[in-house]
């Protein structure tokens, strides 16, 4: 049986998790007969138990060394789960060394990163990325990038016809209707969810408002109750503005400061950006293909 495996970082939040939630989905949703996995660092990889998830934490530079790579749980997991195909979202860094043993075909899966995300520098010397260690390598998103890349649409954890009915998600979400709905979505820190507590509580007198994240009330995945909100306020990550923008929802986006990317670049490409077909959807026919 074919053997997928996507592998990403996931630090800080759910978003990069949810992109192996879209390919999966995506495989499930092609009947494509495979043993998928997403390997992973996120704390929160209980969202993903739909699907084999392995949780690995991060090992550092000294470990993962042309040295000492052999020895780290990230090698050694990623030998023994044997992929046909690998997938590599954002995280190139810590399988450089080592990434030309694995003898599968490799895809390098790139959101919107700066062009020093694919220059690190090192005490022994900068390390490169090497678009020769893929066999292909795709943009998920509209970016310009220093790499050439091909480019799919987003990647996109529901198709449309696959979320809950407005009066289904009204129910789930214990309203009634009469009201229009808003939601205030912001997960990256809770000081970041209660930064803007203040400049959107005007929301309350036009609104029912409802306010999650991944540490408190969490709405996951939002998008299954997208027919019932008149509006979403929400942080410019990936998941985020791609899914508004997937969906046709009106939204406010607010740029927050984050390691690899300027999300306002992205706010502004979403103005201009529209698409139809789910990237996931995409990147699963390029994988068959290959």
């Amino acid at each position: 049986m074919l053997r997928v495996v996507y592998y990403t970082g996931a630090l800080t939040g759910v978003g990069r998790l949810v992109h192996g939630l879209a390919i999966g989905n995506a495989l499930l949703r092609k009947g494509i007969q495979c043993k998928y996995t997403i390997l992973h660092s996120s704390t929160l990889g209980h969202l993903a138990d739909d699907f084999h998830q392995i949780r690995v934490h991060i090992e550092n530079e000294k470990d993962l060394s042309l040295k000492n790579y052999q020895k780290t749980i990230l090698f050694k997991t990623l030998k023994r789960l044997s992929p046909d195909i690998l997938l590599v979202n954002h995280q190139w860094f810590m399988l450089h060394h080592f990434i030309n043993e694995l003898k599968c075909k490799k895809l390098y899966l790139s959101d919107q990163a700066y062009d020093s995300h694919f220059r690190i520098p090192l005490a022994e010397g900068e390390m490169v990325f090497d678009s020769g260690q893929y066999d292909r390598v795709i943009a998920i998103e509209p970016f310009d990038s220093a790499v050439p890349m091909e480019q799919i649409n987003p990647l996109i954890i529901r198709n449309r016809d696959e979320i809950l009915s407005k009066n289904d998600a009204l129910k789930r979400l214990g309203l009634d209707g009469s009201k229009k709905i808003a939601l205030y979505s912001f997960s990256l820190s809770p000081e970041t969810y209660e930064k803007f507590l203040g400049k959107y509580a005007y929301l309350d007198n036009e609104y029912e408002v409802i306010r999650t994240s991944t540490f408190g009330r969490n709405l996951f995945p939002a998008v299954d109750y997208f027919n019932a909100f008149d509006l979403i306020v929400c942080g410019a990550g990936y998941n985020q503005v791609w899914e508004a923008v997937y969906f046709q929802k009106k939204a406010i986006f607010e740029p927050l400061q984050v390691n690899f990317s300027d999300q306002s670049v992205r706010i502004k490409t979403s103005k201009i950006f529209h698409f139809d077909i789910n990237g996931a959807e995409q990147l699963v026919d390029i994988i068959m293909n290959m």
